[in-house]
């Protein structure tokens, strides 16, 4: 080779000018869970510093913090109470979580929570003399039913009437209270209440669920939730319902495709969520109150779908938020003798509910350089890829097994 054609010859260690490197894409990407969790824990971090710089702010009090922890997290009777708010989370959240699945909305934890207190109620004072073990497992499955049944209406009204959800679940839940409130007016009234206070009679002492002794005693409802809300996850990650239910989620031609009655899945996650929701009532009742009252939830309904909400759609999440949230109303309490209003744990708990949110948004673009050549994509211009029916088992991330049953074959008879 000649030395005038090596001197021809491109240096090809000289970068490309500016101009043809590429241009950044603010695209859509795939979110992993990993992802997805960063971004949400980053939203939570800055919303409870914040929360923290205000408070350091507002409240002149030397060492406020350790106090505020002290306070809080250092004695059984507060240890007690964190368990005992946290409990019903765990399953008004999941009230919310399963419908959300496949693609509904659950507003009315609070209802089907007190519907199912007021039916646990009503056996307990129909059946006084029933044993303690009958009686709590009785009490509960009619928590579940009342739960259950209240939450048939909206759920035939969707179904077979696309009536819209929200707002039916959200109004039963005015209904509930003015139902309890009746009762309480009525043959069941506390004759010894005072001011005027509506309060049932107390439950009979066989009612109340058994105390695992940790100083002053704590009620078992935390293991009771906690059993129930392992049941369910696996339920829902292994079982043929749970392969359905994300099928329905996904959209009604993933449905059709695969063969699941859409209905039918609908009907099932209804009334699972109703019955989750009335027996956290029950946990309540017993395991705490021991008399039924419209004061029995302290928006535990509504908490619920903040729960479920900043836990996505994992059960260990959903732990970790309902803890969470129960430590932030805690500390609620305890804020108030520095003259904190108690309204400031619900701009907390809203303001976390916006960061996810916008956390959520984000986790799913990335700013990402392409050749200036090359043509635009579809998450470039912000538009979805359509959902690929011949790789169901891959988009939905379900194993091998449940794929290749033969019940989810198209047009199966489910």
């Amino acid at each position: 080779m000649s030395a005038t054609s090596l001197e021809a010859a491109p240096d090809q260690s000289t970068p490309p000018p500016a101009h043809s490197r590429g241009r950044w894409v603010w695209a859509k990407v795939p979110v992993s869970p990993a992802r997805s969790w960063t971004y949400r824990v980053i939203a939570i971090v800055l919303v409870l510093v914040g929360a923290g710089i205000y408070l350091g702010a507002s409240v002149h009090v030397p060492d406020l913090f350790g106090a505020i922890f002290a306070q809080t997290f250092t004695t059984a009777p507060n240890i007690e109470e964190l368990v005992v708010l946290a409990t019903p989370f765990f399953l008004t959240a999941l009230a919310v979580l399963i419908p959300l699945r496949v693609g509904l909305w659950n507003i009315g934890g609070e209802g089907q929570f007190f519907a199912g207190a007021w039916l646990a109620t009503g056996l307990a004072f129909w059946l006084p003399h029933l044993a303690g073990p009958v009686m709590i497992i009785g009490m509960l499955l009619a928590g579940a039913i009342g739960g259950a049944i209240w939450v048939t209406i909206p759920m035939l009204a969707k179904v077979f009437l696309n009536v819209n959800e929200i707002i039916s679940t959200l109004m039963l839940n005015l209904v509930i209270v003015l139902w309890v409130a009746y009762w309480l007016t009525g043959s069941w009234h506390y004759q010894a209440s005072t001011g005027g206070t509506l309060e049932s009679r107390l439950l009979p002492a066989q009612s109340h669920l058994p105390l695992v002794h940790l100083e002053g005693g704590l009620d078992s409802g935390l293991l009771i939730a906690v059993g129930i809300t392992a049941v369910v996850g696996v339920t829902l990650r292994y079982s043929a319902f749970g392969y359905r239910s994300l099928v329905v989620g996904a959209g009604r031609p993933v449905a059709k495709f695969t063969g699941v009655r859409t209905r039918r899945i609908l009907v099932t996650s209804f009334l699972l969520a109703g019955a989750l929701a009335g027996v956290a009532g029950v946990l309540q009742l017993a395991g705490n109150s021991y008399q039924l009252t419209p004061g029995l939830s302290n928006n535990t309904g509504y908490l619920g779908i903040a729960v479920a909400i900043l836990a996505g759609n994992s059960i260990l999440g959903l732990g970790v938020m309902s803890c969470l949230l129960a430590a932030i109303m805690l500390i609620g309490q305890t804020v108030q003798i520095y003259g904190v209003s108690s309204e400031a744990v619900f701009i907390v708990i809203g303001l976390l509910l916006l960061f996810n949110a916008i956390g959520e948004a984000l986790s799913q673009y990335q700013l990402i350089r392409r050749p200036r050549d090359a043509p635009l994509e579809p998450a470039d211009i912000n538009v979805e890829a359509p959902f690929d029916l011949l790789d169901v088992e891959t988009q939905l991330e379900i194993s091998p097994e449940l794929a290749d049953d033969a019940a989810f074959n198209r047009g199966a008879d489910l």
